[in-house]
């Protein structure tokens, strides 16, 4: 090999080789510090587009489940007024039943009509009152073609009502992508179409107690009776479409759940630092580093040998 100085060709391969171990070096440097393995597109432009659309599917899966979560507390709301307007009107039935024994006068069932009317009264401020992040969920002023009147209520109707391409009715979006198919629709119920609820027609008394017959009194605690009967029907049923999409929506949660934990682990698998694999190559490039730098000093010496030839 000629001995030459104005190129080092040994200084210029271990400048190369350092280039190289510097960037390996910084490369694992910047995946043990941000704990990802792909920090830019160039590390890995065709993982980097996997990861970005499973962090895309990830993000909306969360979010549903936090739909899906908010459309249980609403359903659980619902049910929970619908529970104590049950118990108005079992009171209400109770009191009719009371009212038609012969051994109460007419100011007793007078006095039952009171507590009667009270109750009536209270149903209706339940329905118009009972709101959910400020939607009215008892009556149809939020969702007019979602709340059925009592007299629709049939497991038919409440199925195309439910459907989640349907008009303005109330959908909990449960997907991570648009379209009716990622919606679960619910029907409403109007409290206020309560057939029980208009003190006119359904009472116990009425008018003058002391011109009110026995068997008048009888009729109309009758007629209440029958009245309150259909609105425990029907409230009964829509609690129980209730009590199925508040099950449904549960299992649609541990669905989500499930879903969104294996598309972490597999965007984990493509886009996150093994840490034993960098520190590893850290300790080499380091080691590299120092190797590389001894050399090109040495490379450096090598050409001061020449100017023996010259003394």
């Amino acid at each position: 090999m000629a001995m030459v100085i104005n190129t080092n060709m040994g200084a210029m391969n271990a400048q190369r080789t350092l280039n190289t171990s510097a960037l390996e070096q910084s490369t694992s440097m910047a995946r043990l510090t941000s704990g990802l393995r792909i920090n830019g597109a160039a590390d890995d432009a065709a993982g980097l587009a996997v990861v970005t659309g499973m962090n895309t599917q990830s993000i909306g899966t969360q979010q549903s489940i936090r739909n899906a979560n908010d459309a249980v507390g609403m359903i659980q709301t619902m049910d929970g007024a619908a529970e104590e307007v049950v118990n108005m009107l079992q009171r209400m039935r109770e009191l009719s039943l009371q009212s038609m024994n012969g051994t109460y006068n007419n100011d007793n069932r007078d006095q039952m009509q009171s507590e009667f009317k009270q109750l009536q009264s209270e149903v209706v401020r339940v329905a118009d009152t009972t709101k959910f992040n400020g939607m009215n969920v008892m009556n149809a002023s939020s969702f007019s073609a979602g709340a059925l009147s009592v007299g629709q209520i049939s497991a038919g109707t409440i199925a195309s009502v439910g459907n989640a391409s349907a008009g303005n009715n109330f959908k909990a979006h449960v997907g991570w992508e648009g379209g009716h198919t990622n919606r679960i629709g619910v029907a409403m119920l109007d409290f206020g179409t309560l057939t029980s609820l208009t003190s006119a027609d359904v009472r116990l008394m009425s008018g003058n107690p002391a011109s009110v017959t026995f068997a008048s009194a009888v009729g109309f605690a009758s007629a209440a009776v029958s009245a309150i009967d259909s609105d425990l029907a029907a409230i009964s049923t829509m609690r129980a479409n209730w009590g199925a999409i508040q099950n449904r929506l549960d299992y649609t949660v541990s669905n989500l759940a499930n879903v969104d934990e294996n598309i972490n682990a597999s965007r984990s698998r493509i886009e996150d630092a093994d840490f034993a694999k960098e520190s590893a190559n850290l300790a080499r490039t380091q080691v590299l580093q120092q190797a590389g730098m001894s050399m090109l000093s040495q490379a450096n010496q090598n050409s001061q040998s020449v100017l023996s030839l010259l003394r």
